[in-house]
């Protein structure tokens, strides 16, 4: 089995950043979230957008 390049790393992180802030940003059954749980839900999503804006990053400077 081959090693994938760091390109394809890259890609699939994204990817499953992505599907994490979708999810976090999805419909929910129940009752609404409580403050805290729309706090942390906030947290999350501006760390996804960090490590996304990081990994951009990084490619940029390999072209």
């Amino acid at each position: 089995m081959d090693l994938p390049t760091f390109e394809e790393m890259r890609r699939n992180a994204y990817k499953l950043l992505g599907d994490a802030q979708q999810e976090l940003t999805s419909d929910w059954r129940g009752p609404e979230p409580t403050d805290k749980q729309m706090e942390a839900i906030g947290e999350a999503l501006r760390a996804i957008t960090k490590a996304k804006v990081a990994l951009d990053k990084v490619a940029r400077a390999a072209r």
